[in-house]
């Protein structure tokens, strides 16, 4: 294999690695590294376009625990499980970004102190309230949905939840100067790859789980236009309200608006794609 051939797998090796070690707690044995290379800002930016892929892995180790589950316990201690299952795999890190971004970025402060705010480690009242709203609201969802398209719901959600990440990432400048952020923004022209590895996930996930073809390729497309727009909407918002720019817990933010947004619309859109065909 030519040098630059190696060089480019050895990337999108490290790449998977950091991936599944930036957005879960599932432990990797690896060969020993310098720590230059493996911070090296081209090759964790070859991390983008793998989390989709490992949010397919998250929401199919939950749909696998909800589907174990489903002999023995009804339908509310499964989502409960789902959810603890969630918090697990990711060490609750996007919920701790939610909840830093629902006390820095609501109510009047200026910039500076907005930043002060998502840096510190302590939850104030706003973020509390957050927290218990974005558990409910994901509860009730979760218990709503109709088991024509549970599975597929449960392996979509992280999917695009780590999708609105690499949005978050690409499309707006990182507002500190050091961190994964600065990395992470490396790899600005991977939005595109991700996008198109992300929808062939879901359709793929679609056609396995929930719908023929022509309705699940119909189902695909309404989704991914409301991921978008969630995407679009709370990056361009967050970003206004720190003065351009986005940091770490807004990422986490993105993921977890996204994945409660696709939780609620998947029923409905389902039915809807169903009644176009």
């Amino acid at each position: 294999m030519p040098a630059g051939e190696a060089a480019g797998a050895a990337r999108g090796m490290w790449g998977l690695e950091f991936a599944v070690q930036f957005l879960t707690v599932l432990p990797l044995s690896t060969p020993r590294r310098s720590a230059a290379a493996e911070r090296r800002p081209s090759n964790v930016a070859a991390a983008l376009p793998w989390f989709p892929v490992v949010g397919v892995a998250i929401g199919g180790l939950l749909a696998l625990l909800d589907w174990a589950l489903a002999p023995i316990f009804s339908v509310a201690v499964r989502s409960v499980a789902v959810l603890i299952g969630s918090a697990l795999l990711t060490g609750m890190l996007h919920l701790d970004g939610f909840v830093d971004c629902c006390d820095a970025l609501l109510g009047t402060r200026s910039v500076e102190r907005r930043l002060e705010i998502l840096r510190d480690s302590r939850v104030g009242a706003y973020g509390a309230l957050g927290a218990a709203l974005l558990c409910l609201g994901r509860f009730a969802a979760l218990e709503s949905l109709p088991v024509s398209v549970r599975a597929f719901a449960l392996v979509a959600t992280p999917l695009l939840g780590r999708w609105a990440l690499v949005y978050a990432v690409t499309r707006y400048p990182y507002l500190r100067r050091t961190g994964a952020g600065t990395l992470l923004r490396a790899g600005g022209g991977t939005l595109l790859l991700t996008s198109v590895i992300a929808l062939a996930l879901l359709l793929v996930c679609a056609l396995l789980t929930a719908a023929p073809r022509v309705e699940a390729i119909l189902l695909v497309g309404l989704l991914a236009i409301v991921s978008l727009g969630v995407a679009a909407a709370w990056t361009w918002w967050a970003s206004r309200r720190l003065g351009g720019g986005l940091t770490g817990d807004t990422y986490g933010a993105a993921n977890e608006l996204v994945e409660l947004a696709v939780l609620v619309v998947v029923p409905p859109l389902a039915l809807l794609a169903g009644r176009l065909v």
